[in-house]
């Protein structure tokens, strides 16, 4: 069994306290319903800039959470924004980097390039395509339904948002939890180059660099491209990292009220991708030795042998470091703004394509997978402007997509070949308004209706049925008979797939906010949203229901002293119903695999608390407090033993008839969920004449938790700290900077997801990165 590792995360990014929030004088906030932003911030139609202003104080932030402009502490909702500054200090350069700055956030790579998200303990299993996200993320504002979708994209970008909670007004589809928004930085008027060199340990180089164009008076360029290569943190190569993206934009200001920008990027993520080990580690000295190398095959080979007789050693496949990841990603939009006086026009057409073949290990044993997924997507909105007391926005918004993927599991006692095609169509009309009911009170309501239809056509095969009793004739004039059809070449049975899904759905939100001072807002809201129900791969019954998210919010935001100190607060109540839970149970008509049901409700309760303090122009801290309440009230869900005895460490009980039991964890905690993470952080300024130095310590502390929903002793992770620091020279007014950073610096294990191998029995886990440092180097010039 390992022991508990401990630890203390001093960030390289003064979480929510960077450079990029302070040091500048915030504007004096107006009464009402008006929403300022930043004087100095150049912008066009589309812009929506974090640029702190000059002065003393914190820095004010424009976010676009609500899809308009605004000031971030005048915007009711649970929203924290990640400056530019922020990711590129804290070395975010893949979606699972943003774990160490947002307390309610948890995103762990599992395998072919997928991402698992949750906040506050509600996600979803990203174990196959037929996954869907219950957090929404979207990349300047185009939605990335696949959870390979974000890989490669965090580059060049202005700010990230994370909203906590359903977004089911205003936001696409399936945001149950919250939504990411990946806001990149646009073209802009002035001619600029701005790129970075970064080298550190594991063979770590990355590289940036973006030029900005203004071609003309009406035509702006901005092109934009990342490298990354690292070598693996595990001995045998693997949770390497091999990126390479760009990112082309156009933006034409052909009048003074028509804006239009044109976006292509397009992403490509190699090497040979996460994998986990067993759980507790077999070599509890050093985790990450890798599961090729740390006796995870000698373990495999003994229960093979067990299992057969001592006839076939190989029963259980052995783990290999042949894995691989080939994922390819790319998309165009349009965002179109028309300024119609008193009112904008916006409109985002946008198509996504997502190729994406891999070879895995994470279960415990070989998954291979050729995925491709076209998409096709367009917004509408019309939002008002200018500062009347009723501020509404109404749109429309359609989605469609196909997806195909040929997907191979081996569990070796049994297998799948899962070949399904996926059609998704989805029309959504929408509205909010906020009205001024006195100087300082606003009422908001927003209502949004959706209509799914999902589509499943394909095949699913496995092992070969068996033989009736007392059966004479030909083996395989009975399978040709019985499956449909029979592949000899593989000893397969195929069996086709079908599946017709429509729902609609109405999501709503109410809330009232109100100014109790210059800079003081007093907010409460109740939202709801869902998540789309879907198909697995089995005969019918083969579906599952929508889950749904109802979250009462009560915040406050504040400046305090001469705007030297912030202090937010927010409580939250959310009752979650018919959770979506995936995991390998049986499906029809035999055998087991990734199968998704409904699995009762929960309630989430709890509060986060932000302060920032910059008592000087050179001193900054910060602290990011989360406690968080979360328990399944009913929590039942089937789980196969074909493979061998339940695993898990809740209560089950036999269903008749069935190589299956229902397994109750009611009560349990919600996976992903601690109920204290606390970010802690520091930074001082040294000023050298002409150069200044940058000097950030920091903390990420959580307390235990579950990583899977077996509830197994290696699914827990212990009480934990993160530690990380950097030290940054800035020469000649910024236009040159030199750093050094180390994060991790305990060295310390902290499991971020883990999935049970059904015949072993114990859990499979990734682990966050080990200790990381180098070196960055960054040049602008303006």
């Amino acid at each position: 069994m390992a022991k508990p590792s401990f630890h203390v995360a001093l960030t390289t990014a003064a979480w929510l306290a960077g450079p990029s929030c302070l040091g500048a004088q915030t504007l004096p906030e107006p009464s009402g319903h008006e929403r300022p932003v930043a004087n100095n911030v150049a912008r066009g139609p589309a812009d929506a800039t974090s640029v702190p202003v000059s002065g003393k104080g914190i820095a004010d932030i424009v976010v676009t959470a609500q899809r308009r402009n605004e000031n971030l502490q005048r915007a009711a909702v649970a929203v924290t924004a990640v400056g530019s500054d922020e990711l590129m200090r804290a070395g975010v350069s893949q979606p699972q980097d943003l774990t160490k700055l947002v307390p309610a956030l948890k995103l762990a790579g599992v395998g072919g390039g997928g991402t698992q998200v949750t906040v506050r303990g509600v996600g979803n299993f990203a174990g196959n395509p037929y996954a869907e996200p219950a957090v929404a993320v979207n990349l300047d504002g185009v939605y990335l339904a696949r959870s390979g979708g974000p890989d490669g994209l965090f580059y060049d970008l202005d700010r990230v948002e994370v909203l906590k909670g359903p977004q089911g007004t205003l936001y696409g589809r399936n945001a149950t939890a919250g939504a990411i928004n990946i806001i990149t930085k646009k073209p802009t008027k002035d001619l600029s180059l701005d790129a970075s060199l970064e080298a550190g340990n594991y063979g770590l180089w990355r590289g940036m660099a973006a030029l900005n164009v203004p071609v003309s008076p009406t035509l702006q360029v901005r092109a934009s491209g990342t490298l990354t290569h690292r070598d693996g943190y595990s001995s045998d190569g693997y949770n390497d990292d091999k990126t390479q993206a760009g990112r082309l934009q156009l933006r034409w200001l052909p009048t003074a009220r028509l804006s239009v920008l044109l976006v292509g990027d397009y992403e490509h993520v190699g090497g040979k991708g996460p994998n986990g080990v067993f759980s507790p580690y077999l070599v509890p000295s050093n985790p990450f030795l890798g599961s090729t190398k740390d006796g995870s095959n000698a373990l495999l080979k003994d229960i093979s042998l067990a299992i057969s007789g001592g006839t076939n050693p190989t029963l259980l496949p052995p783990i290999l470091d042949n894995g691989f990841v080939d994922q390819r990603n790319w998309g165009t939009s349009a965002t179109i703004d028309l300024d119609l006086g008193g009112a904008k026009l916006t409109v985002l057409p946008a198509y996504r394509h997502s190729d994406n073949d891999y070879l895995q290990y994470n279960p415990g044993f070989p998954v291979s997978s050729s995925e491709r997924s076209r998409a096709t997507s367009i917004e509408a909105r019309l939002t008002s402007t200018g500062h009347s007391p009723l501020q509404w926005i109404i749109g429309g918004y359609f989605y469609n997509e196909k997806i195909g993927f040929d997907l191979f599991a081996d569990q070796g006692v049994a297998f799948a070949r899962t070949e399904p095609l996926l059609h998704t169509r989805s029309y959504a009309a929408f509205g909010q308004l906020s009205y001024a009911i006195l100087p300082h009170l606003r009422a908001t309501g927003g209502l949004r209706y959706t209509d799914e239809h999902k589509t499943q056509a394909g095949r699913n095969g496995g092992p070969l049925p068996a033989l009736p009793a007392g059966y004479n004739g030909s083996p395989a004039a009975y399978y040709n008979a019985a499956c449909q059809p029979y592949d000899p070449s593989t000893a397969t049975c195929y069996f086709g797939l079908t599946g017709d899904l429509k729902k609609q759905s109405v999501t709503w939100k109410a809330g009232l906010e109100y100014d109790a001072g210059p800079r003081s807002l007093i907010y409460g809201n109740v939202a709801t949203g869902f998540k789309a129900g879907g198909f697995f791969g089995s005969l019918p019954p083969n579906s599952y229901k929508p889950e749904t998210l109802t979250a009462y919010t009560l915040g406050t935001k504040n400046r305090f002293f001469d705007n030297s100190l912030q202090v937010n607060a927010e409580a939250f109540y959310w009752t979650y119903k018919n959770k979506q839970v995936t995991h390998l149970g049986p499906i029809l008509p035999s055998g087991f695999n990734l199968i998704t049901e409904n699995a009762g409700k929960a309630t989430i309760k709890g509060a986060e608390l932000e302060i920032i303090w910059q008592p000087t122009h050179d001193d900054a801290f910060s602290a990011n407090l989360q406690y968080l309440h979360a328990r399944y009230k009913d929590f039942r869900y089937s789980q196969t033993t074909v493979s061998g005895p339940p695993q898990t460490a809740c209560p089950t009980i036999p269903i008749a008839g069935a190589s299956a039991v229902t397994v109750d964890c009611s009560g349990r905690p919600l996976p992903l969920a601690p109920t204290w993470t606390a970010n802690l952080s520091y930074r001082h300024t040294f000023e050298l004449r002409d150069t200044k130095i940058d000097a950030q310590i920091g903390t990420q502390i959580q307390s235990r938790y579950f990583t899977g929903e077996e509830y197994l002793p290696g699914e827990l992770q212990k009480f934990s700290t993160a530690s990380n620091a950097s030290l940054t020279w800035h020469l000649h007014g910024d236009r040159y900077a030199v750093g050094l950073f180390i994060d991790n610096i305990e060295d310390s294990r902290i499991k971020t997801f883990s999935f049970v191998q059904p015949v072993v029995g114990l859990p499979v886990v990734i682990l966050r990165a080990p200790r990381t440092f180098g070196g960055r180097f960054s040049v602008s010039f303006r």
